[in-house]
């Protein structure tokens, strides 16, 4: 593993980041220059390109000194090599200490901005470093998805057993028969259905506006009125 030498860690937004990924997999370039970036992410100015995106790619491994996309951001495009090229670029950038600390892919926010405050940097930086670091220590797909899971909305096939001749004790208009046979109901299956939710909130947020958050999904889940 190679160790940190610097108190700096990469970073780069989640909007940038899921922003390359994307048209990277429509289309590798051949450089990743100024110009590219700022016509794909509408910087101002080659600095902001420099600093904000082509300095942190080439951090972690995914374009080299000359700003050519390395093999392993050809396979960072491809959705099941997603989560190993994530667990690269951890081992190679971030000190055994730190993954130490943070053995598993969730991570503790506000432990992990201690850490690297104490590596020498402001909070607002620390909290941009643990945006990536927790962003790759996930190995989550923008969408949701995880290697090997399923996160889509599912639906069952009706019940035949349901749906087939349910037996009622009360004869109704329209289901009566004459000369005493039995009434029979005709009911109607829905299909039932099955919803993940995935909420990303940003680091930046207050705990009012988080409270704020969970109690507008309570509301629209669950309804109102609910005592």
């Amino acid at each position: 593993m190679t160790e940190q030498k610097n108190n700096s860690y990469p970073t780069i937004s989640e909007k940038n980041w899921w922003t390359i990924r994307e048209k990277f997999k429509a289309s590798i370039p051949s450089v990743v220059s100024p110009t590219y970036i700022k016509s794909l992410l509408s910087m101002a100015n080659d600095n902001s390109a420099n600093s904000n995106v082509i300095n942190p790619l080439r951090r972690v491994g995914l374009i080299d000194d000359d700003n050519k996309p390395t093999s392993l951001a050809n396979e960072w495009r491809i959705d099941d090599k997603y989560k190993a090229v994530c667990d690269t670029i951890i081992q190679s950038v971030y000190p055994t200490e730190l993954l130490d600390l943070f053995p598993d892919s969730n991570v503790d926010r506000a432990s992990a901005r201690t850490w690297f405050m104490s590596q020498g940097v402001g909070q607002g930086a620390a909290d941009k470093m643990v945006a990536l670091f927790s962003l790759l220590k996930s190995g989550e797909i923008k969408n949701g998805k995880t290697i090997g899971s399923k996160n889509n909305i599912k639906q069952s096939s009706p019940n035949p057993k349901k749906v087939a001749n349910n037996k009622s004790s009360t004869p109704t208009a329209g289901n009566q028969h004459t000369g005493g046979n039995r009434n029979i109901s005709n009911s109607t299956s829905h299909p039932d259905l099955h919803i993940d939710l995935q909420i990303h909130i940003s680091p930046d947020s207050t705990p009012e506006q988080i409270d704020t958050i969970f109690a507008s999904m309570a509301k629209h889940l669950y309804g109102t009125g609910k005592q």
